[in-house]
């Protein structure tokens, strides 16, 4: 608000500056040492001849009036320390003049993160209405009437410790009963000179059925081929649900055990195993524990890579922070800041393992069911068990138990960080295998992996080496052994793995991959390796590479290359983009060259064009054209060569189908969402490009995040001028494999663009306003009458108010549906009675 000017000028005369500017200041703050009123500068608002004077100080006044939510019952967002928690149902009491205040019952504070044993009294504790900012110091809560959002900080140190990520289960969205086909669908159409005309097709479903918390999935494929014929194969068919008390899956039917203590293999019967995902975020991965001895109450604050990723208070004595969330290796500093401003600084190194758990943190599994493999052999029965804990002193014990008609098997590791040395995983396996006629064998197998980021950065994100004595027998082996399968020529001896990642100076890194295993009975061994070079300089991209495929051949399969990228600035939208490539690789057959030409003309269109020469001189185009529809995707590609012509279609979505109907939409993935807007089409996702509601207002939303609270949030910007979306945005917290639906209400609504007018024909006052038949604004009247509404489209009475006085008003009779169209607005000019 502003002081007016003539009473600033008159005083202004008469007084020193500096106390000007400080009234000034204050007024603008609304408060006065003076006691000068602020006021508006209604003259500013120009009314035409003939106006009253006072219609633009009754307009001002209007504006200016605070009418508050009266008490009720409200649908707010909530933010607990800048984090959201959802829409939620509040009561609200009106306290000091009107002022609205929550009734925050202490148990929904718990869900939100409240540690409730910070309360002074137990009573408190189960109060249906806290007053949080009195039971916890330094508590506070705003809420905002306008924006029906309820904003809360609560102190670190009332929270619970597990907070970040954490989700209570009751909060865990089954979804709806759906069933739904994700499908992958290709043709290929060629002639060649050496094989004539042939032709393939392939179709690849996932289907799945949602009943409740079970989940039904099964894959399938069908494959048709010139030579071969037609071949129907199903996959894995399987019934899935989660325990939440248990933080496990059970499974039933056709699944995979876990590789992370003996080798996976599939079977076919029951199988429970961890979800780790179901745990919160500062509990899924590994981290080290931070302790120590503070002074007094001290802000400790630790920082990673220069970036701070973690703050708190804690109390005088020891403390133990186990709640860290940090990726990779390397090293943390710790900042503990005593109260009276003293600063102490240690550094704690760390590395981890894939296997490495938190403190606590249990992971198992336990299957029984029949061996199930592809191909014909036996499918005995098995037994395995596996279980993985995370203790004191930074280590995870894991060990397992595997037997079934002819196999044992146990296992026991250890995995520890040892700081800066890196990380370190130890582990022996012995095995049993009874032979129809060669006997009984056994044996042993160690491994060792290693892991460590390095101050030079270099990042050995993983070595491992196994050796296996001549007796032993992974179980797949075993079975193959038994079953005299040709496909075994004998055990494995040991096995190499490694990669190496080490970044240089800006925009170029190095990275390295190796493998190599060899078997008792071969003298050859298997090696692979993949050596990659990548650099950018002026906005073209370098790639260097050698490689070796896991093969015994000697040297045949190594090949070469080098490869360029160059963006290009083709087209003047700024969502076009393209890039040409340049490649040249060599290999024991040759070299071969292509360049091509790729990009996007859109958000949904794709290309890419290119010419070849392969090693024996042969040259090819390709022109390939792809399309990421709201319902679908879709690609085509042709190749002309000098000795053959191909034509390639393919196609892939998804068709779900739920209590409203069917829906098409992109491939799913493990969890989706649907998305119903009633009966407006056209409507996009923020987070889910290219999807877009259907005519009866329903769009999926594919790869959520199961346990974990996913924003929804529609891209109003392409709705309708005849469309209206109070709340666009939303939050799910989806079970593994649930589709969740989410409902926006939407309404039809006409705009207008009216010129008003009084009996004379002159326009109506500059602020006056416009109200429908409740009372209720609906807009301001601008210059040369003109008004801007959103409304209904049926027929209405309205009223136009610019004062008090009974002269200082009129009705208008709207129909919004006989009045034009015209860009999306309908333009009128009527004179108001």
């Amino acid at each position: 608000m502003l002081i007016s000017l003539r009473r600033w000028r008159a005083e202004s005369s008469r007084r020193p500056v500096l106390p000007c500017l400080l009234v000034g200041i204050t007024a603008l703050a609304g408060t006065s040492p003076s006691q000068a009123e602020p006021e508006f500068l209604s003259g500013f608002l120009r009314q035409m001849p003939g106006q009253a004077a006072d219609t633009s100080a009754w307009a001002l006044e209007a504006l200016a009036e605070d009418r508050p939510l009266p008490a009720g019952t409200y649908r707010v967002q909530v933010q607990v320390n800048l984090q959201s928690v959802g829409l939620h149902t509040l009561d609200f009491s009106a306290v000091n003049d009107g002022e609205l205040q929550p009734c925050l019952p202490a148990a929904l504070l718990a869900e939100w993160g409240l540690r409730l044993a910070a309360l002074a009294s137990s009573d408190a504790a189960r109060a249906s209405c806290l007053d949080l900012a009195r039971a916890v110091p330094g508590a506070q809560v705003a809420f905002a009437p306008a924006e029906l959002a309820l904003s809360i900080s609560i102190p670190q140190i009332a929270l619970r410790r597990e907070v970040a990520g954490h989700i209570d289960p009751q909060h865990w969205d089954s979804g709806i009963n759906a069933a739904f086909i994700n499908y992958q669908a290709s043709t290929l159409q060629g002639q060649s000179r050496y094989r004539g005309r042939y032709a393939s097709h392939d179709l690849y479903l996932n289907s799945g059925l949602n009943l409740g918390p079970w989940r039904l999935r099964s894959t399938q494929s069908l494959r048709h081929d010139d030579q071969v014929g037609t071949d129907w194969t199903r996959g894995q068919t399987y019934a899935q649900r989660d325990l939440p008390g248990t933080r496990a899956n059970l499974t039933l039917g056709e699944t995979f055990t876990d590789s992370d203590v003996f080798r996976g293999v599939p079977v076919n019967g029951l199988r429970i195993a961890s979800d780790l995902s179901m745990l919160p975020d500062a509990q899924q991965g590994y981290a080290p524990v931070i302790r120590g001895v503070a002074r007094s109450r001290s802000k400790l604050e630790i920082w990673q890579n220069g970036y701070p990723i973690y703050s708190t208070y804690v109390s005088q004595g020891p403390y133990a922070i186990d709640d860290l969330s940090t990726a990779g290796s390397g090293e943390l500093e710790v900042v503990l800041t005593e109260d009276d401003g003293q600063v102490q600084r240690y550094l704690q190194p760390y590395a981890t393992l894939a296997n490495q758990l938190r403190q606590g943190v249990w992971r198992y599994s336990a299957t029984v069911g029949r061996y199930n493999p592809a191909s014909a052999q036996q499918t005995p029965l098995l037994w395995q068990g596996t279980l993985a804990i995370g203790t004191h002193w930074n280590a995870t014990l894991y060990g397992g138990l595997m037997a079934s008609e002819y196999y044992r098997a146990g296992a026991l590791g250890i995995s520890k960080d040892l700081g800066s040395i890196g990380a370190l995983a130890i582990d022996a396996t012995r095995s049993a295998t009874e032979l129809d006629h060669q006997g009984d064998v056994q044996g042993m197998s160690y491994a060792l992996r290693y892991g460590k980021t390095f101050d030079t950065q270099t990042n050995l994100r993983f070595a491992g080496y196994r050796y296996s004595t001549p007796g032993y027998r992974d179980f797949d082996e075993a079975v193959r052994q038994h079953s005299h399968d040709g496909s075994f020529h004998g055990s494995r001896r040991s096995r190499l793995e490694a990669s190496l990642h080490q970044r240089l100076y800006n925009n170029s890194s190095l990275t390295l991959t190796l493998s190599q295993q060899d078997y008792w009975q071969r003298v050859a061994p298997q090696r692979q390796y993949q050596l990659n070079f990548s650099t950018q300089h002026r906005g073209i991209s370098y790639n260097l590479f050698a490689s070796q495929s896991l093969s015994s051949n000697r040297g045949s399969d190594r090949q070469f290359g080098l490869g360029l990228t160059l963006p290009l600035d083709i087209g003047r939208s700024s969502r076009a983009s393209s890039r040409a490539s340049f490649d040249l690789r060599d290999s024991g057959q040759g070299h071969s060259l292509r360049t091509s030409l790729s990009g996007s003309s859109s958000e949904a269109l794709s290309y890419n064009a290119s010419l070849s020469q392969d090693n024996q001189r042969n040259k090819a185009a390709a022109l390939a054209l792809g399309y990421q529809g709201p319902h679908a995707s879709l690609g085509g590609g042709l190749t002309q060569a000098s000795a053959y012509r191909s034509l390639s279609l393919n196609a892939s979505g998804a068709l779900l189908a739920h209590a409203d109907g069917l829906t098409f939409g992109p491939y799913l993935g493990d969890t989706a969402g649907l998305i119903e807007v009633p009966e407006v089409a056209g409507v996009g996702l923020l987070n889910a490009a290219g999807s877009r509601t259907n005519e009866r207002g329903f769009a999926i939303v594919p790869s959520l995040q199961p346990y974990r609270r996913n924003a929804l949030e529609l891209n109003t910007d392409r709705l309708g001028l005849d469309v209206e979306i109070d709340n666009g945005a939303a939050q799910v917290v989806p079970r593994r494999g649930a589709v969740v639906k989410q409902r926006f209400e939407a309404r039809r609504v006409s705009r207008l663009v009216l010129t008003l007018q009084d009996a004379q024909g002159q326009p109506l006052p500059f602020g006056a306003q416009v109200q429908d038949s409740q009372g209720a604004a609906l807009g301001m009247v601008g210059q040369a009458g003109q008004v801007l509404l959103s409304t209904h489209d049926q027929p209405q009475q309205l009223q136009v108010k610019w004062g008090e006085q009974r002269d200082q008003g009129c009705q208008l009779s709207l129909a919004p549906q006989a009045i034009t169209v015209v860009d999306g607005y309908r333009l009128h000019t009527q004179a108001c009675l």
